[in-house]
């Protein structure tokens, strides 16, 4: 049984999307994009129309799932669909449309490819979001989504550009020892807790302007092969870089610092 949105929109999407459980005070209601075929979003359809709809996707097929709520079981059996013996038994998706999605479960990307564009523009993410060893082979989008209690990129590999822009993690984030080959943007992200950025490769540009890190923010042993900006960063805990890092990446002369950076 899916929960209603705490803050519920007035404003549909602009896709065909679901309506189940509109009100008085959510005209709107489910936000879920439709399920070719029907007029229910995955969540709401039938359960044999949503096995039939599971049972013919195969790994590395391309999901367009905007707006919709998954819960635990819904989900573990949408990635037990994708799993590709190929991959190690890993999930493998093409195109994966998630803008809006609300995760009321663990949302477990650990490990996945991404063979296609990755969007999750404004997907809520309610309990923990782990991409931990994901792979991201094209652009990949997280911008304004909400990280409520985790979001684990740790060793996770962006061969292409991505974009955190607005995006807000409210519990601990990690992005240990994760690569990004392409152009990264966090400008305007909100970390709140305990931030960690150790040993991350940025091998090309990286733009943190106006970032604000809430809580202690680490990045030991991270490598920044292109230009860095942090204009109008605000690094209100504990900041920790290394000698080399601080001298190397001029655009952290920009920043605002409340405590000693020196790791």
């Amino acid at each position: 049984m899916t929960h209603p949105r705490p803050h519920p929109s007035l404003i549909a999407p602009s896709w065909p999307h679901c309506s189940h459980g509109s009100s008085e005070q959510d005209p709107v209601g489910c936000r879920g994009i439709h399920i070719p075929g029907h007029t229910a979003c995955l969540t709401h359809l039938t359960s044999t129309d949503r096995r039939a709809y599971l049972d013919g996707l195969r790994p590395g097929a391309d999901l367009d799932l905007r707006g919709t709520t998954f819960e635990d079981r819904l989900w573990e059996s949408l990635l037990d669909t994708l799993r590709d013996s190929f991959a190690g038994g890993e999930p493998v998706m093409g195109d994966a449309r998630f803008t809006s999605a609300v995760f009321e479960c663990n949302a477990w990307f650990d490990a996945v490819t991404f063979g296609g564009n990755a969007v999750f523009d404004e997907a809520a993410f309610q309990d923990d979001g782990w991409f931990e060893g994901a792979t991201f082979e094209s652009p990949a989008s997280f911008e304004r989504a909400a990280f409520k209690t985790y979001g684990g990129f740790q060793d996770a590999t962006f061969e292409s550009r991505v974009s955190f822009k607005g995006a807000t993690f409210t519990g601990m984030a990690a992005f240990d020892r994760a690569t990004f080959e392409g152009a990264v943007s966090f400008e305007g992200v909100t970390f709140k807790e305990f931030t960690r950025f150790d040993e991350v490769s940025f091998r090309s540009t990286v733009d943190f302007t106006s970032t604000t890190f809430g809580a202690t923010a680490t990045f030991r042993e991270a490598t920044f092969d292109g230009s860095a900006t942090f204009d109008s960063a605000t690094f209100e805990g504990y900041a920790r870089f290394t000698e080399e890092i601080l001298s190397a990446v001029e655009g952290l002369r920009s920043a605002t610092f409340r405590h000693d950076p020196r790791a």
